[in-house]
């Protein structure tokens, strides 16, 4: 039995080695089809990753354990099962976590819509210019153009639509108060 935990344990570390060496480009994970739980961010539960992980953890824990004589063969086996299920459901979960887009705290250009600017360069209909507006708690430079007359630098914008991480703006109505 020792020789099912040292090819495990090899196979597995192998295939963990060259996912670390890839620089995380999902070479191994490429096939979204065995995913249980997959949110368009990392992989899910059941991916090839996780597997990967499941497999390294049982030939670590059964050739630790058998190897060692730590415990009995039978006993060897089930803590070493126990440990892959365990092991490759906590490395799924991590992953789909982490994979998550709020996981990321980054914010997409095209949460922009709607939201208010400052012009920094100005827009016109055949020139593009510069707006600044606050996405996920962050300041972001966005190329912004309008569909009316122009707007100059410093005046408040509101973000109508965005295209190709391009913003076409209008004016921003007037906070006018009473008086």
């Amino acid at each position: 039995m020792w020789l099912v935990y040292v090819l495990a344990l090899v196979v597995g570390g192998g295939l963990m080695l060259v996912q670390a060496l890839s620089g995380g480009h999902d070479m191994i994970d490429a096939g979204h089809s065995l995913d249980i739980q997959h949110h368009g961010g990392g992989p899910g539960v059941l991916s090839i990753r996780s597997f990967i992980y499941g497999l390294f953890t049982f030939g670590f824990v059964g050739a630790a354990l058998h190897v060692l004589r730590i415990t009995g063969h039978g006993p060897a086996l089930l803590l070493a099962l126990a440990s892959g299920v365990g092991g490759g459901l906590a490395a799924g979960l991590t992953f789909a976590r982490l994979g998550s887009p709020s996981a990321s705290g980054a914010a997409s250009l095209h949460e922009a819509k709607g939201r208010q600017a400052r012009v920094l360069l100005p827009c016109t209909r055949e020139r593009p210019g510069k707006i600044r507006l606050e996405l996920g708690g962050q300041e972001v430079d966005m190329t912004a153009t309008t569909g009316g007359p122009p707007i100059p630098a410093g005046a408040l914008v509101v973000v109508v639509e965005v295209r190709e991480d391009m913003a076409l703006v209008a004016p921003a109505p007037p906070t006018g108060g009473t008086s």
